[in-house]
C-alpha cells in the first residue's frame, strides 16, 4: 500500500511554534520561499525502531508560511509522498537536514499537523 503513494503530493497544514519571535510575515517567508527544497531525512528516532536506518531524498514542492503572533506560524506545505514533515519542521536532532528550525535558526516545533490532500 505505501509504495503505491510514493510518487505522490501531498499537502499539509501544520501549525508551528517558534523559540525565537518572528518579526513579519515577510520575514517568514524570506527564510522558508525557496522552493523546491530537496531534504535529506534520516530515519526518525521515533519510527527507528520498526524501519531501516537510511538516508531518502524527498522534496518539499511549495511551502506558505503566515505569522499567527511572535511565536506561532501556520505552514501550508506540499510535498513529495513519504517526506517525514513533522522531522522536516524540528529537523530531529539534525537527521532532517534542511529543516524549518535550520533555516529559521532556532528551535522550532509542531503544534498540530492536518494531512489536507493528496494529489493522484
Amino acid at each position: 500500500l505505501q509504495g503505491d503513494t510514493e510518487d505522490k503530493v501531498k499537502f499539509y497544514g501544520c501549525l508551528c511554534w517558534s523559540k525565537d519571535p518572528i518579526p513579519s510575515d515577510q520575514c517568514l517567508m524570506d527564510k522558508l520561499a525557496k522552493c523546491p527544497i530537496e531534504l535529506q531525512q534520516r530515519t526518525p528516532l521515533r519510527v527507528l525502531h520498526r524501519r531501516s536506518n537510511a538516508i531518502r531524498t524527498r522534496t518539499v514542492l511549495s511551502l506558505q508560511a503566515a505569522r499567527i503572533d511572535s511565536h506561532v506560524f501556520r505552514l501550508n506545505i506540499s510535498t513529495e509522498a513519504g517526506t517525514y514533515v513533522k522531522e522536516f519542521v524540528h529537523g530531529d536532532l539534525g537527521r532532517t537536514v534542511p529543516s524549518v528550525s535550520s533555516l529559521l535558526g532556532c528551535k522550532t516545533d509542531m503544534l498540530e499537523l492536518d494531512c489536507e490532500g493528496i494529489q493522484l
